[in-house]
Formats: structure tokens, C-alpha cells, sequence
């Protein structure tokens, strides 16, 4: 009887840990926020906040049930996997204070009725998935998988470490774990550190360097693969009815389609790849705020609040869910941290991509603490949104409020209820949710059928469920799409099927037959013949998107085909996004043949991409040039031959003045007799480069020109800068003295006062003095960085200072850093 009175209240006591509603702080864990900083409870800051008309709030889960929200998933029974992250700022590899929680809202009131401590033991956890039998997350440094596989709730043992070499950081951490229409795990990081990325023990060599970016993980191998570089902070992702990846960021632009192989825009002083040349910027065509330093969006102010709130975005959300009127489908939302609210954006295709358009902004908090950071849409197609609850944000040092945290239910009406386990279904049925209107049952369903293939299942009636959905004629592009991609993780796609659809009639069938090849490594004989002619005879931007993303999984030997028939068109030569996929599948071409590299210069439509063949092969073979100018003087044309030279001089430029190439005097002379006003100017900069000195004389002559337009003054001057001694203090002291601060000299003053800063002599301080009263302010802080590199000159200031030559109000904390080093 006392056996069994203990064991009644052990069980107890487990079932208090695990079902209860609330509980306190993890032991060690303390609020720094300043006391006096109180926040709203959830249900004030419920009344708060504002949606359109017809949609309905509701508190899903909060303080003290719910704290800390960082990122959160569903399983296949609907209920959420909350991750509660009470370590940051502070990063302890001795921490273990971080959980997992799951909630569950049994009645459809869209608030949490049982709740659930699956595990207490995170160091630094930022992201999460669930599938595959267990529980994935980002607990930096490693990606870890904690093992369900009996679905009872409690972890089968010890966390696994699955990859680790994540660089350790307090905001810039793994996040935004999401399985992907191939199967894959997919997540982001945004650190500009190098983290080197592999397996438990696997050494540099096994191991994969990344900064900035996003990546995928396969769930069973473990291979790992980075899918696009760039950005600052990327914190969100999902993908659209057509399997196409959407990505938000901070600080710079907050948008990005992402493929793979791309190379997003990132901070200009950053950037791991030299022959890039050209980042892809944001699909976005507008910002989230309004506009200067991106810092200053930070500040409350109507003209940030007008545009967005501000540049700071977490989570991402393609609506594809039943429960929201029709015009929110397809549309991105995600929550933008300054603003206190959640933006949307029109995703509209253009050209191989899209174009990002502003909506109205769809929920704001009206609270300062609301700082959204997950936004997912369920099972009912009802949308989920995290709201960490902190007054400051990453970049403040004034604590963190540790005992706060929400999640609100958004839904349109009343959403029909969804009970049950997707675990439970037959093979049958699962393929039957692929026509689902609520895209979140089609992946659940996907990722369940894939799992059970994996564990070696009979999936032949699914496999011909789904193939009769594919090859239906009535189908949709979207219904295709589902099926194919089911289809493939099910072993119902063969490579000869899949080359087979790079003749469909339907686009978008073609181009993820090109990526699922590409992926899955060809071995029959035809398949590069059979993309090769693709690349030759398509038409539509988007499946040659895809052929230029695919080639670079190719080798080098093979990718020749596939270039030159992309090559051959010219309906990329206004796509960026495009050409610049393109190139970043044709640079490496040059360590395969040089000769045949430079040749891409002269056949191709696209100027950039012959600017940037005889940049790359400049820059790759210094101080051997003339295969180089040889390229030019074979231009198709004059526009060709223009950008070709932009790209020679890109080089020359980088590398310093060089001996002049062979057939250097040739090109002066065909430019000169049949080359317009800009090629002639590119000529001369790079003659001087090459220690001509009839054209060195040329470009003073059009620097001394004061009838000349200002920007070509700057440019010749710019240009003779390059070549050692070919600019004289003098000339530099004259063209400070040039003009007033209204004239149009004033940007040749600048740029001879920037010139300063490395070629001065002892009278330059007079020189300067002697007309600064007239300068600008830009001329008077460049006048002052020239003053603060001597000590000598830093006298005489002081006295310009002390007679009121120099106001103190013009001295910049640079500048005075300056003088207190001097």
C-alpha cells in the first residue's frame, strides 16, 4: 500500500511538471529590465491591438504560461512547440535554462487549454522544427535532435548532436527551421564570423564555411549545403504555392526570392567571394522605413511609422492557409520589431522573379513591448504570431525582461475546428489532403508520407494516387507541383520521368524538373544533352532561372552546353536577377579553359556579362593582358566593346597601373577613329594606367577644362590619380582654391581634398586655411581630415581654431580622435 501511494505520487508529480498551466522562472534565470519599465498583462495589450475589419484576436498562450517566445512549429496533431529562450543576451555554454513547451487548444477558442514541459535543458535555443520523430533545434553552436518516436511527449533519450562549428553570437543565430517542398530542412543564420559547419568530430576539410545567409540540412543523411549568401540578419522564410523561397532580413533590404547558388546583397565592406562582382539586391521595391540611416528607423517617428516601422523584420509568412479571405493568399507578411506591427507585401512575378510591392500594414501592436518574431499560419488556416514582449530590442543594453512573453491567435470569423493526428492516416488519405486548400496540410502530409518511405513502407497506392494527380489535365500548376514533389520523396519520380517533364507544357512543372535533376546528380547519358537543349529552345525567364541555378551543381566539363544555350538569348539582358545567376554559373568556367572563357565575352548578348568574362580573366592573370584587349578589339559592336573596357579598367583599377599590352596602341587608335565620347574616355583612363603619356597629358588637360561638366572632371582626375606621379600638389592646391561653395567646382574639391589626405606638402595648410571660410560644410569636414594627418599641421589648425578661422563646432569626433592620438 506504501509502494503504491509513492508511485500515485510520483505519477502526480510528473503530471504536474508536465500539464501544468503555469509555472516560475527556471531557477537562475532573473529580469534585468529597469523596474520601472512595466509592461502591459496580455490581455491589456490584447485590447491594443488593431487587424481589418472581420478578423478576431485572441490570446493563444502568455505570461506566466508562455515566456520568451523565440520560434515555434506545429506537429502533425496541430498543437504548437514553443521554444523559450531566457539566455540571451548572454551566451553560457553551461546554460540551461532554455525549454520547450507544447501547447494545445483542444475546444477551438484559440487559447491553449493543456501545456506541456517536453525539455528544460536548452543552452541557447533560437529555432525549431518537428518531424522525422522527434524535435530539431538551433541551440547554438549546434543543431540538435531530441528523439519522440513513440509520440508520448517525452524525450527518448539525450539530446544528438547533428551538426555543430555555428559561430556563437547574442542576435545573429541559427533560426527559422522549416522542411522544405524537397524534404529538406532549411534555417538561416546572420553572423558575418565564419562558422564552419559539419558533423560531431568531421575535420576542416568535411566541413562547410558560411557567414551570412541560408542553408539546408537533409534530415537523413545530414548533408549540408549553404543555398544562398548574403544579407545582414536573415530572420524568416516560406515558400509560395510554387515552391519559391522568400527570405526577410534587417538593416539593408527586407526581401529576397532566394535560389540556390545566389549572392544576395550584403554590407558593402563585406563579402567572402572576389569575382562576384555584383550582389543581388532586394526583390522589394520599397522600404519599411522612411528613408537615411538605417539606424535612425529605430526612433518612433511618422515618417518611418508611414513606411513600415522600421528595417528590422522577423519571421516570414506566405499566406496559403483556408481561413483568410482570398486577397491575403500568396500575400508575405512578417513582423516588423521597430514598428511594433506585422507588414505585408504583394509578391508579384516579374520577369525570372519578383517584385516585392508595399500593402497596407495588417496588425499593429499599439504597444511599444510588442516585438513579433514568428508568424505561421495552422491547421485551420487560423495565423499564429509570437510576440517576444520586451521594451528594448537586440541593439539596447537596458536588460531584458525575462518574465514576459505572448502568442495571439489571428483568424477571419470562426475557423473550422481541426481535431485529430495526420499520423494516424492512411497512406491514401494523406495523398488525398493534396488537394487540400490549406497548403499546411499538404506538407505535414508530405513530410509524414516521406518519413514512412524512408522507414521502408509500401507506398505504391499512394505513388499512383499522386501520380494521377500530376498527369491529370485538369490539374492546376499548383496541384502538379504538390504531387511531383511528393512524388520524388516517395520514389515515385525516376530521373527518366523527370527528363521527360523538361517538355511540359507547364513552366512550372519545367523548371523543378531541371532543379530535382540537378539535385538528385544524373547518371543517364541524355539527361545534359536534354537540359542543354532545354537551355537552347525556352522561352519563359523562370525555367532559365532554374537551368542557370541547376548548371552550377554541375562540373566544369559539363556546363559548356548548358551556358552557351543560355547564352544564346538575349531575354536576360534586362533581367539582372538573371544575368547575375548566370554569371555566377559561368566564373569558374575560366579554370577550365581560358581561351574558350574569354570567348563567352564576344558571343554574348548580355553587355554586363562580357564586362564582367574580361574583368574576371584580367584579374585572373595579371600581368598577362593581351589575350585580354585581343577579346576587345574582336567586340561584336560598340556597346559590347564599351562595357568590356568598363570591365578592363574594373581590374586595372584594383591591381594598379600595369605595363601596356601588346596591342594597346591599336585599340587607342580604333577607339579614336570609331568609338563614342565614353569608350574614347575609358581608353584614356586606362592609357595612363598603362603609362601613356600623351593620354596622362590628355586627362590633365581634361581636368584643367572648366568647361567641362564637374562629373567628367572627377572622373579624369580620379583616373590620373591611379598613376604614380602623374598628380601634383600643385594641381591638387589649385583645385581646392577653385570655384565658390555654390559652384559647380564643389565636387572637384572634394575629391582633390580626399586626394590630400595622401599627397600634400608643407604648404597645404595655408592652402586650405586660405579659403575655408568659402568652403562647404562636406569641404570644410574633408578641409579638417586633411589638417589632422600631420602634427605640424594639426598647429596650425589649433591657431585657425583659436583666431575663429575654424569654428569648434566643425571638428568631428573622427577628427578630434585624431588630434588626441596627434
Amino acid at each position: 500500500m506504501i509502494c503504491q501511494c509513492l508511485l500515485v505520487l510520483v505519477i502526480a508529480h510528473e503530471l504536474s511538471n508536465r500539464l501544468c498551466v503555469a509555472d516560475e522562472l527556471p531557477a537562475g534565470v532573473t529580469n534585468t529590465q529597469n523596474p520601472a519599465d512595466i509592461s502591459l498583462t496580455p490581455q491589456q495589450s490584447l485590447q491594443k491591438i488593431t487587424v481589418p475589419k472581420g478578423f478576431n484576436v485572441t490570446l493563444f498562450a502568455g505570461e506566466p504560461d508562455l515566456r520568451r517566445p523565440i520560434a515555434f512549429d506545429f506537429d502533425d496533431r496541430g498543437r504548437l512547440w514553443v521554444v523559450e529562450n531566457y539566455a540571451h543576451p548572454v551566451w553560457d555554454k553551461d546554460n540551461q535554462s532554455d525549454r520547450v513547451l507544447i501547447f494545445e487548444d483542444t475546444d477551438n477558442d484559440g487559447s491553449f487549454d493543456t501545456r506541456k514541459v517536453f525539455w528544460d535543458k536548452g543552452r541557447y535555443l533560437s529555432a525549431i522544427a518537428v518531424g522525422h520523430g522527434g524535435v530539431w533545434l538551433g541551440n547554438t553552436p549546434e543543431l540538435i535532435f531530441i528523439a519522440d518516436r513513440n509520440a508520448d511527449d517525452v524525450p527518448d533519450g539525450p539530446p544528438v548532436t547533428v551538426l555543430d562549428g555555428f559561430q556563437i553570437s547574442s542576435n545573429n543565430v541559427l533560426n527559422n527551421f522549416h522542411w522544405g517542398p524537397d524534404g529538406w530542412l532549411y534555417g538561416a543564420i546572420g553572423l558575418a564570423q565564419k562558422s564552419k559547419i559539419g558533423k560531431p568530430q568531421s575535420g576542416d576539410k568535411q566541413r562547410t564555411v558560411m557567414t551570412r545567409g541560408l542553408w539546408r540540412m537533409d534530415p537523413l543523411s545530414h548533408e549540408f549545403e549553404v543555398i544562398a549568401d548574403g544579407m545582414v540578419n536573415p530572420w524568416g522564410a516560406d515558400f509560395n504555392q510554387y515552391g519559391d523561397l522568400f527570405t526577410t532580413n534587417t538593416v539593408i533590404g527586407h526581401l529576397w526570392h532566394i535560389v540556390p547558388g545566389m549572392y544576395c546583397q550584403r554590407r558593402a565592406t563585406e563579402g567572402d567571394y572576389q569575382y562576384v562582382y555584383e550582389r543581388i539586391q532586394s526583390n522589394a521595391n520599397h522600404l519599411h522605413w522612411g528613408g537615411g540611416a538605417w539606424t535612425s528607423s529605430r526612433e518612433s517617428t511618422e515618417l518611418h511609422s508611414v513606411a513600415g516601422g522600421g528595417h528590422a523584420h522577423c519571421g516570414a509568412m506566405v499566406y496559403l492557409g483556408d481561413n483568410w479571405p482570398a486577397k491575403y493568399r500568396g500575400a508575405l507578411f512578417t513582423n516588423n520589431l521597430h514598428g511594433n506591427r506585422v507588414n505585408s507585401d504583394v509578391l508579384v512575378p516579374h520577369d525570372s522573379t519578383y517584385v516585392a510591392e508595399h500593402a497596407d500594414d495588417f496588425l499593429f501592436g499599439n504597444d511599444p513591448w510588442f516585438r513579433g518574431l514568428s508568424i505561421k499560419y495552422g491547421p485551420a488556416g487560423a495565423v499564429f504570431v509570437s510576440d517576444w514582449h520586451d521594451f528594448g530590442e537586440c541593439h539596447d543594453s537596458d536588460g531584458s525582461h525575462r518574465s514576459s512573453g505572448r502568442i495571439y491567435r489571428i483568424s477571419y470569423g470562426t475557423p473550422q475546428p481541426f481535431q485529430g493526428n495526420l499520423q494516424k492516416m492512411t497512406n491514401l488519405e494523406l495523398g488525398e489532403l493534396h488537394v487540400a486548400t490549406n497548403e499546411w496540410l499538404v506538407r505535414h502530409a508530405r513530410r509524414i508520407l516521406h518519413e514512412r518511405h524512408v522507414a521502408g513502407q509500401d507506398m505504391r497506392d499512394v505513388q499512383g494516387l499522386l501520380t494521377k494527380q500530376f498527369e491529370l489535365s485538369s490539374s492546376s500548376s499548383v496541384q502538379r507541383l504538390r504531387a511531383m514533389w511528393t512524388l520524388k520523396l516517395v520514389g515515385g519520380l525516376s530521373e527518366q520521368e523527370l527528363v521527360r517533364q523538361l517538355s511540359s507544357e507547364d513552366e512550372h512543372v519545367r523548371r523543378w524538373a531541371v532543379r530535382l535533376l540537378a539535385e538528385m546528380g544524373p547518371t543517364l547519358s541524355d539527361t545534359h544533352a536534354e537540359l542543354a537543349k532545354l537551355a537552347r529552345s525556352e522561352s519563359k525567364p523562370t525555367v532559365r532561372l532554374a537551368l542557370a541555378s541547376a548548371v552550377q551543381r554541375f562540373a566544369l566539363e559539363d556546363r559548356a552546353p548548358i551556358l552557351s544555350g543560355l547564352l544564346s538569348q538575349d531575354d536576360h539582358i534586362d533581367d539582372r536577377f538573371l544575368t547575375l545567376m548566370i554569371w555566377y554559373a559561368l566564373e569558374p568556367m575560366i579554370e577550365l579553359n581560358r581561351t574558350a572563357f574569354l570567348k563567352y565575352a564576344k558571343t554574348s548578348e548580355n553587355p554586363l556579362l562580357s564586362q564582367y568574362v574580361v574583368r574576371r580573366a584580367a584579374d585572373a592573370a595579371r600581368p598577362h593582358l593581351d589575350d585580354v584587349v585581343d577579346t576587345i578589339l574582336g567586340a561584336p559592336n560598340g556597346t559590347i566593346r564599351k562595357h568590356m573596357l568598363r570591365g578592363l579598367l574594373s581590374s586595372i583599377t584594383k591591381h594598379g597601373a600595369q605595363p601596356m599590352p601588346q596591342a594597346w596602341k591599336t585599340m587607342m587608335a580604333q577607339v579614336a577613329r570609331d568609338g563614342t565620347q565614353n569608350s574614347q574616355l575609358l581608353v584614356a583612363q586606362l592609357s595612363t594606367l598603362f603609362g601613356d603619356r600623351q593620354s596622362i597629358a590628355a586627362l590633365r588637360a581634361l581636368v584643367d577644362n572648366d568647361t567641362l561638366l564637374i562629373a567628367k572632371r572627377v572622373y579624369a582626375l580620379e583616373s590620373l590619380l591611379q598613376v604614380p606621379d602623374a598628380v601634383t600638389v600643385e594641381l591638387l592646391h589649385s583645385l581646392v582654391q577653385q570655384g565658390n561653395a555654390a559652384g559647380d567646382s564643389e565636387g572637384l574639391r572634394l575629391a582633390a581634398l580626399q586626394a590630400l589626405i595622401n599627397r600634400n606638402d608643407e604648404t597645404t595648410p595655408s592652402v586650405l586655411l586660405q579659403k575655408y571660410a568659402e568652403y562647404s560644410d562636406a569641404a570644410k569636414q574633408a578641409a579638417i581630415d586633411v589638417l589632422v594627418t600631420r602634427q605640424e599641421y594639426v598647429k596650425q589648425m589649433l591657431t585657425a581654431m583659436e583666431t575663429d578661422v575654424i569654428d569648434k563646432a566643425d571638428i568631428s569626433s573622427f577628427a578630434l580622435q585624431q588630434l588626441r592620438s596627434s
